[in-house]
């Protein structure tokens, strides 16, 4: 494989930078409302309430909330996030200047990666929007069709960056360098720091901070 012909990617997060919204919150709010399930959702706000009270860190939040999706049927959700997508979509929930840009790269072959703490169940129709390459992601425990609530392998924060490096180097001689990012909050630093082309949603005011003092790219919607 040539110079040229090697690859490109644009690794790019999902919640509050690819969307205005998190999918984690937004679809979980939808499926357990829309399918009757309002007393579960419930009785998550107050456990995920308590924890936040105490201090508990983002990872520990991020599997705490998987345990909502404990016995339900895979299919099931996933047929839901077709459904939402749609309702998604419509609403104008995609972040127009990320989505262009991400457009206008893979017209020049880049193609693009999304790179989430949200599970492949609720990702895949966003997958599918992009014509993405990949999806890396938290990966949800699976037993007889149905959710466990357990977290296989949680993504977020540096372990993004873990699974950036691991998948370029699935492509011999790849240079992250070439490539390009997209975050919105200051976690997502270790992903941009590694790519040649880094973006930021200025969302965050720490990282657009950091962005400003590395003279990374801004983006900027004209709806907020």
């Amino acid at each position: 494989m040539t110079l040229a012909t090697r690859p490109r990617f644009a690794f790019t997060d999902v919640d509050h930078t690819l969307l205005r919204v998190s999918t984690l919150h937004h679809f979980g709010e939808y499926f357990f409302e829309t399918t009757g399930r309002g007393e579960v959702l419930a009785g998550h706000r107050t456990r995920m309430r308590r924890l936040a009270e105490t201090g508990a860190d983002r990872a520990t939040l991020n599997e705490s909330y998987y345990l909502l999706w404990a016995d339900i049927p895979v299919r099931e959700v996933e047929a839901a996030a077709v459904i939402w997508h749609d309702e998604l979509r419509a609403a104008g929930l995609y972040r127009t200047s990320v989505l262009t840009r991400l457009r206008a790269l893979r017209a020049e072959g880049v193609e693009t990666v999304l790179v989430s703490g949200s599970f492949r169940a609720c990702l895949r129709p966003i997958e599918e929007e992009l014509g993405c390459a990949a999806v890396l992601c938290t990966e949800l425990e699976q037993a007889d069709g149905l959710f466990t609530g357990e977290v296989l392998r949680s993504l977020i924060g540096p372990a993004k960056r873990t699974e950036v490096e691991a998948f370029a180097a699935g492509y011999p001689g790849h240079d992250l360098a070439q490539d390009y990012g997209f975050g919105d909050h200051i976690s997502d630093v270790a992903v941009l720091e590694s790519v040649g082309h880094p973006a930021v949603i200025p969302v965050d005011p720490a990282l657009e901070s950091v962005a400003r003092e590395r003279g990374w790219e801004i983006l900027r919607d004209d709806q907020r």
